[in-house]
């Protein structure tokens, strides 16, 4: 059961024509470079499709498009460079979830990024892969649920760091299996698999796992998506494998500074439709697990609304503290 993208074949051939004559009167006019703010290091999931989409936009937009990575703060670098950048839609963040959980975990920043930047392209959507090391018993999510509450407060789960998505994942697994797990945080959720592999940690949720749960170094439990992840397709979801209302996706888009004009923002919108309703994008969107979305800019707003407020529920409920 794979959720399929959300562009139509009609909607794909008007806006793959519509933007064909654009891109030609772009080039013609010399447009200016367009830059793409990434909040986070080279080489990281989010970092990989910025660049890919990149390439394509180019070609769609007759625009040159350059990355560069602003990493830091888990990301309010990137985030707060584009906030307060220019206005003339030339400078966009690409960027995922952790956009939203700035707002939770700092509420009293200076900046708030929900009100500093306004929605462009939700790209796509995707779950996590739920993990656990070799050392744990337990083959399947159930398994693993009944095995941590024979073993309260023995086991621990690893994430990116206090306030990160997996902390939240983590925390609201915790309540809705009614586990006692202790979170150790980590400098990247690289250094937080590592651990999983070696056994240090019993779990993880973690979207770049594949690679050793492919050659059997972590095991697979179950995906966070509301649909199965396309990379596994015989790995049931946590909903499928009895964890009732465990359904967290995180996603991908593009934003630009609040005051950005409305026909700026609506020409990168109509590229990336056109972009992602391409096959071979698809393709390679499906290969990383995710699944791609498009459609109005407000779609992402949507999103991110929704998020914060489930997010805060669970912060709540955890009772997660932030200095």
């Amino acid at each position: 059961m794979q959720r399929q993208s959300n562009i139509g074949p009609a909607v794909r051939a008007l806006l793959i024509a519509g933007l064909s004559a654009g891109a030609g009167l772009a080039q013609a006019q010399s447009a200016p470079v367009m830059k793409w703010i990434v909040p986070y290091p080279p080489g990281g999931v989010t970092d990989q499709v910025s660049r890919f989409m990149a390439d394509r936009m180019t070609k769609a937009l007759g625009q040159t498009i350059v990355i560069e990575n602003r990493p830091g703060a888990g990301s309010r670098i990137g985030t707060d460079a584009v906030a307060k950048g220019p206005t003339d839609g030339n400078t966009l963040l690409f960027t995922n979830s952790n956009f939203s959980f700035l707002v939770i975990t700092n509420p009293k920043a200076p900046l708030d990024p929900v009100k500093a930047l306004a929605p462009v392209s939700l790209l796509a959507t995707y779950g996590v892969p739920i993990i656990s090391s070799n050392s744990i018993p337990a083959s399947t999510l159930q398994e693993f649920v009944d095995y941590a509450k024979k073993n309260p407060g023995k086991l621990s789960y690893g994430s990116a760091g206090i306030g990160s998505a997996v902390h939240f994942f983590g925390e609201y697994f915790k309540i809705l299996t009614g586990t006692s797990m202790e979170h150790v945080p980590y400098k990247s959720t690289s250094e937080a698999l590592t651990a999983v592999v070696r056994g240090e940690l019993a779990m993880a949720f973690d979207a770049t796992a594949k690679p050793m749960i492919d050659d059997g170094r972590v095991k697979l439990l179950a995906v966070t998506s509301r649909t199965r992840d396309p990379r596994f397709p015989k790995t049931p979801t946590a909903l499928e494998a009895g964890l009732k209302d465990f359904v967290l996706e995180s996603w991908q888009g593009i934003l630009a500074p609040t005051g950005t004009p409305q026909p700026a923002i609506e020409r990168v919108t109509r590229a990336a439709n056109a972009v992602l309703a391409e096959p071979d994008i698809q393709k390679r969107y499906a290969e990383l697990g995710m699944v791609t979305e498009g459609g109005a800019a407000t779609q992402l707003s949507k999103v991110v609304n929704d998020e914060i407020r489930m997010y805060q529920g669970i912060a709540r409920q955890a009772k997660i503290q932030f200095d």
